[in-house]
């Protein structure tokens, strides 16, 4: 009997120093944060120590993110997009994260907004 394994293949890709977590809540667009690399690290995540700042994003940005996390029933969602020499690239729709990335890069408290979003989608729930 043959064995199958998996095979996982990246590729590197410049992110330039830094990359975007954009918040969804509801499918609506909340902000965008940057992880920024530090100093000469090659990747920017937190754990290296990249740092959160607020970006402003365009809108054809936040029209790429919007149809990324749209794929998927989130009540809140991050979409990472890197800036490389090729274009944007959508790494990854999270359930999970984007509140420290929200509250440090954009001065956002997500949690809460999920919370008021959770209780008005109940009360809706609960007039029909």
């Amino acid at each position: 009997m043959a064995s199958k394994s998996l095979f996982y293949l990246q590729k590197f890709v410049n992110l330039g120093g830094q990359d975007l977590g954009m918040v969804f809540l509801g499918g609506q667009y909340l902000c965008t944060y940057a992880r920024v690399a530090s100093g000469d690290a090659w990747n920017t995540t937190i754990h290296s120590g990249g740092k959160y700042q607020a970006y402003e994003p365009s809108q054809e940005l936040i029209e790429l993110g919007q149809k990324a996390q749209s794929c998927f029933t989130l009540s809140f969602t991050t979409v990472d997009i890197a800036l490389t020499d090729e274009g944007p690239v959508v790494f990854e729709v999270s359930a999970f994260g984007g509140f420290s990335g929200a509250l440090k890069g954009c001065g956002i408290d997500a949690s809460e907004k999920l919370c008021d979003y959770v209780l008005s989608q109940l009360e809706v729930e609960a007039g029909e």
